[in-house]
C-alpha cells in the first residue's frame, strides 16, 4: 500500500451541505459544516464526502454575502453542481452549541464539524444526498469513485512535493534525506546530532568533539 492510501483507511462518511455552502467548503472558505443531529461515533480524524444537496438556496447566499453572514459572494444557481460529492475532507473537532472555542460566522450549530484538509475532487461524484441532518452511509458504487479522485489528489500531491524537495536538495549539493535522517542521526559518541542553521551540516554538540565550523562562519 501507497503512502497516498493511507488516508483512505479511515471512514468516510457522507455529509449534505446545501449550496451554495457545498461549494464554499470546496474552495475552503467554510471551515464547518453545521448539523442537527451529533454522530452517533467517534468521528474525529475520520474524512467526510461532502455532498451538494439537490437544491440551491438563494437565502443562503444572500445571508453569505451580507454584513451579518461571513461576506462572501457566492456562484449563482446553476454554476455549481447539484447532487454530487464535490469534495473529502478530514474531521477535525465536533462542536456542540453553545461553543466559544471555536468562532466563525460559519458556526451556526447546533453540531459543527469544523474541516481541515480538504480536497476538492476534480470532477464531482454524481450521489443521491442523504438526511440533511447528520452522517450518511456512503452508497458503495459512489464511495469507491470519491475515494479513486480523492487517492488520485492526495497522490499527486504527494509527488509534487516529493519532486520538489529533490530539487531542492541538489540545488544545495545534497542528496535527498531518508526518514531515518530527517528523524534522528547520531554522531560517534552516541549523542543526536543537530543541523547547522547557517551551512545545513550535521553536527554535534557534545563537549568532548570537534567543534563545528562552517563556510559561512569564516570572514574573508
Amino acid at each position: 500500500m501507497t503512502s497516498c492510501d493511507a488516508p483512505m483507511r479511515v471512514p468516510i462518511y457522507g455529509v449534505t451541505a446545501p449550496q451554495p455552502w457545498a461549494w464554499s467548503i470546496q474552495v475552503r472558505n467554510a471551515p464547518v459544516l453545521n448539523l442537527h443531529q451529533a454522530p452517533e461515533e467517534d468521528v474525529l480524524g475520520a474524512y467526510v464526502a461532502v455532498c451538494a444537496a439537490a437544491e440551491y438556496v438563494p437565502e443562503l447566499a444572500e445571508w453569505m454575502a451580507s454584513w451579518h453572514g461571513p461576506g462572501v459572494a457566492a456562484p449563482r444557481a446553476g454554476e455549481v453542481p447539484t447532487s454530487a460529492v464535490v469534495a473529502v475532507a478530514r474531521v477535525a473537532a465536533v462542536s456542540l452549541w453553545p461553543d466559544g472555542e471555536r468562532q466563525s460566522r460559519w458556526y451556526v450549530g447546533p453540531v459543527g464539524l469544523w474541516l481541515e484538509d480538504v480536497v476538492a475532487l476534480r470532477e464531482p461524484v454524481a450521489c443521491e444526498p442523504g438526511p440533511a441532518d447528520t452522517l450518511w452511509e456512503v452508497p458503495s458504487q459512489v464511495l469507491a469513485r470519491v475515494r479513486l479522485g480523492f487517492g488520485a489528489l492526495v497522490g499527486a500531491d504527494k509527488a509534487r512535493w516529493d519532486a520538489y524537495e529533490a530539487r531542492a536538495a541538489r540545488a544545495g549539493g545534497r542528496e535527498p534525506e531518508s526518514l531515518k535522517d530527517r528523524v534522528l542521526r547520531k554522531c560517534s559518541c552516541r549523542r543526536a546530532m543537530t543541523k547547522c542553521s547557517t551551512c545545513r551540516a550535521w553536527r554535534c554538540t557534545a563537549p568532548g568533539c570537534l567543534p563545528h565550523s562552517c563556510a559561512a562562519g569564516v570572514s574573508p
